[in-house]
């Protein structure tokens, strides 16, 4: 499994065409994340729309619900899959 960071140019080539607003935040995520994918964005984009979250898979999937209901395209980073289990009550129940 290949890792694409959302730097890269095919993901801003998307990101141009499909929203006007968008926020990504997860565990480390303003620091390069644990695989690196999002180094730099903090400091590109600001950190009100790259930011870190506590240790909380609840609250980082029940945020992105929020945000995405709001209007936002919201990017939520869970740092490996074992960890969304916690979390799958938002977006089964929520979501």
């Amino acid at each position: 499994m290949t890792i694409q960071p959302v730097n890269s140019n095919d993901y801003r080539r998307k990101r141009k065409t499909c929203c006007f607003f968008s926020v990504i935040f997860g565990e480390d995520v303003a620091f390069g994340g644990v695989f690196r994918c999002t180094t730099e964005l903090r400091s590109k984009y600001g950190a009100d729309r790259v930011f870190n979250t506590p240790l909380c898979e609840q609250g980082i999937i029940g945020f992105g619900i929020g945000a995405a209901v709001a209007g936002a395209t919201a990017i939520a980073e869970i740092q490996f899959a074992d960890y969304i289990f916690p979390a799958y009550d938002q977006v089964k129940l929520q979501g």
